[in-house]
């Protein structure tokens, strides 16, 4: 079957193997020496992450998708200071707009799940609490839980500033 590329196509190396990716449909191909054909590779979930196979090894979709945009830019660096962030927070939307290269601590940043308060027995109050380097900085003890909530959320707009 012959392949008939659109002129939206990128094309990328990772793990040795020679990558194209349709940005109009957003199929990512791969050349297969076996077959001698190009080949849609396949694409799953985990731990609410896309993921994909190339050679040998698994990657995440959207680093895949930011390498396509970003040829210099190395993938395979796990580093702290080598996150891609997805700018929504939904790790499912992984258009190259919604991606950006930040350190770990950033990448944190934007979680949709944060909390940044916890129930305290001790004291029968709610801990509010911001992260910030690695460490801990306390916002007060609160009675109602939506109180300990809010002084998160107004902490955020001052110590995760982007």
């Amino acid at each position: 079957m012959a392949v008939n590329w659109k002129f939206c196509t990128l094309t990328t190396v990772i793990n040795g193997r020679e990558l194209k990716y349709d940005m109009e449909t957003g199929e990512i191909w791969s050349f297969h020496l076996r077959s001698n054909k190009w080949k849609v590779k396949s694409i799953w979930t985990h731990h609410g992450y896309l993921k994909i196979r190339i050679g040998n090894k698994g990657y995440s979709h959207h680093r895949v998708i930011y390498k396509f945009y970003n040829p210099g830019w190395n993938i395979d660096d796990y580093s702290k200071d080598n996150s891609i962030d997805h700018i929504s927070g939904h790790t499912d939307e992984n258009q190259i707009g919604n991606l950006r290269n930040v350190n770990h601590q950033k990448n944190h940043f934007n979680e949709t799940k944060a909390k940044g308060y916890r129930w305290c027995e001790r004291l029968n109050k709610w801990h509010a609490y911001i992260t910030l380097n690695s460490k801990q900085i306390h916002l007060g003890y609160f009675v109602v839980e939506a109180d300990a909530r809010n002084a998160y959320l107004e902490a955020k707009k001052i110590y995760h500033i982007i």
